[in-house]
C-alpha cells in the first residue's frame, strides 16, 4: 500500500524534528526550561514546512507559474527564510554578546544567499532540460521526426529525454514503413495493370484470329491455342498470388498438417516443372536424402513453397543452365533443410535484403524482361515457410547463381 505523499512529508519532518531535538540534548545538554525553549524553535520551522508543504500539494501552487525554475528558486527561498529566522531568533535568545549574535546572522544571511544562487541555477538546468524535450516535442507536432531531445544524463529528465528519442524513433519507422507500403500499392495497380493487360491482349488478339478464320493451318491453330493456354495459365498463377497473399494478411491460413514422404513431393514437383524447364533448355534435378524421410507439414503450402521457389530460379536461369532441388537432415531430430540453387545471372548485394519483400522485383526492366511476374512468389513462400515454424533464407552472387535454402522443424 502506498503512503500518501503528504504524508510522507509529514513524517520526514517529524523525524527531523525528533533527531534534531536529541543531537540538542546529546550536543549541548542544556537545561531542562532551555530544553522547552530548544523544541519551540525547532518545531516552529519544522510545522511552518509541514503546513506549508500541505497547503502547496493540495493547491499546486507551483504549478501556476509559468517556469519550474521559479517555482523551485521560490521553494528555494521559503526554505532558507525558515532556517534564517530560526538562527535569528536563537541567536537573539541564546546569545549573551549582540556582537556575536549579528556576526552568526550575517554569516547565516551569507550562507542564504550563496544557497540561493546556487539554488537557481540548479533549477535553471531543470528548466533548460525540459525547454528542450518541450522544442523537440514541438518539431514532432509540425512534422519533424528527425528531431530529437538531449538525453545526456541518468536523472528522470534524461529518460523522459531517451523515451521521447524512442518514440520519434518508431514513429520514424512507422513512416518509413507507411511510405513504402504506399508505394508498394502504386506498383502494386502498376503491375497488376501490366501483367493482366498484356496477356489478356495477346489471348484476345489470338481469339478474334481465330474466330475470324484468319488462321487456318492446323499448325498456326496449334500454336494459337498452346500460347492461349500459357497465357491463361500466367493469368490463373497471378490470381492465386493475389488470393493466397489476401488470405495470408488476413490470418485466414490454415495448414491441414500430416506425415508426408517428402521425397515422393520433391520428385512430383521436378516431373511436373520438367516440361517448363525443357523448354527453356535448363537441366532440372533433385535428390532427397534417405534420412529426410517422412515430414509433418501441410502438403499442399509446402507445394506451393516448391513450385514458387523454383518457378523463380527457372525465370532467372538462362538457356543451358542448371536448376537443382537438395533436401537433407543432419539427425532425425533435426530439422529438414530444402536448397534450391541455379546458375542463373545472381542477385545484387543491394537487393537480396528486400527478395521476400512483397511486390519487390529488384531491377523492374530485367525483372519483367524474365517474366518475374508481380514478386510475389518469394513473399508467400516466406509467410508459408514461417507459418510451418521454419525459416527462409538466400544466398546469391552476381554472375555464379542463387541459392534460396528454407528449413521444416521435426
Amino acid at each position: 500500500m502506498r503512503v500518501p505523499r503528504q504524508f510522507q512529508v509529514i513524517a520526514a519532518l517529524i523525524g527531523l524534528f525528533l533527531g534534531a531535538l536529541a543531537l540538542v540534548a546529546l550536543v549541548m545538554q542544556p537545561r531542562r526550561e532551555d530544553m522547552a525553549l530548544f523544541a519551540f524553535l525547532l518545531a516552529t520551522p519544522v510545522l511552518v514546512a509541514g503546513l506549508g508543504a500541505t497547503v502547496a500539494r493540495r493547491q499546486a501552487w507551483w504549478r501556476q507559474f509559468h517556469s519550474v525554475a521559479v517555482a523551485l528558486f521560490i521553494t528555494y527561498a521559503i526554505g532558507a527564510g525558515l532556517i534564517l529566522l530560526t538562527v535569528y531568533v536563537t541567536a537573539r535568545l541564546m546569545f549573551i554578546s549582540a556582537h556575536d549574535a549579528n556576526l552568526a546572522l550575517v554569516i547565516v544571511v551569507f550562507a542564504t544567499v550563496v544557497t540561493l544562487v546556487f539554488g537557481y541555477f540548479v533549477a535553471v538546468s531543470l528548466r533548460d532540460a525540459i525547454a528542450d524535450i518541450i522544442r523537440a516535442a514541438r518539431a514532432v507536432q509540425q512534422g519533424n521526426l528527425d528531431a530529437a531531445a538531449d538525453d545526456r544524463g541518468s536523472d528522470e529528465l534524461a529518460v523522459l529525454a531517451r523515451t521521447f528519442n524512442e518514440m520519434t524513433a518508431q514513429l520514424r519507422r512507422v513512416r518509413d514503413q507507411e511510405t513504402q507500403l504506399t508505394q508498394a500499392r502504386r506498383d502494386l495497380i502498376a503491375w497488376v495493370s501490366h501483367d493482366l493487360r498484356t496477356p489478356l491482349t495477346a489471348m484476345r488478339a489470338r481469339i478474334e484470329a481465330l474466330s475470324d478464320g484468319v488462321v487456318n493451318d492446323p499448325r498456326e491453330v496449334t500454336e494459337y491455342l498452346t500460347a492461349i493456354r500459357t497465357d491463361t495459365w500466367a493469368l490463373n498463377r497471378l490470381i492465386d498470388d493475389l488470393f493466397e497473399l489476401a488470405t495470408i494478411d488476413a490470418g485466414g491460413l490454415r495448414l491441414d498438417l500430416a506425415d508426408y514422404a517428402f521425397g515422393d513431393m520433391v520428385s512430383d514437383t521436378i516431373t511436373a516443372m520438367s516440361v517448363l524447364a525443357s523448354s527453356r533448355s535448363i537441366t532440372l534435378q533433385g535428390e532427397v536424402a534417405p534420412e529426410v524421410g517422412v515430414v509433418h507439414i501441410s502438403p499442399q503450402h509446402i507445394q506451393r513453397v516448391l513450385n514458387n521457389l523454383i518457378g523463380n530460379a527457372l525465370a532467372h536461369t538462362g538457356p543451358g543452365g542448371c536448376v537443382s532441388v537438395v533436401a537433407t537432415r543432419a539427425g532425425q531430430g533435426d530439422p529438414v533443410m530444402v536448397k534450391i540453387g541455379d546458375t542463373g545471372e545472381g542477385i545484387a548485394p543491394a537487393d537480396l535484403p528486400h527478395i521476400f519483400e512483397r511486390f519487390y522485383r529488384g531491377e523492374r526492366s530485367r525483372a519483367r524482361a524474365s517474366g518475374a511476374g508481380m514478386g510475389l512468389g518469394l513473399a508467400i513462400a516466406h509467410a508459408l515457410v514461417e507459418a510451418h515454424g521454419g525459416k527462409i533464407g538466400v544466398e546469391s552472387e552476381l554472375g555464379k547463381g542463387t541459392t534460396v535454402w528454407f528449413t521444416l522443424p521435426r
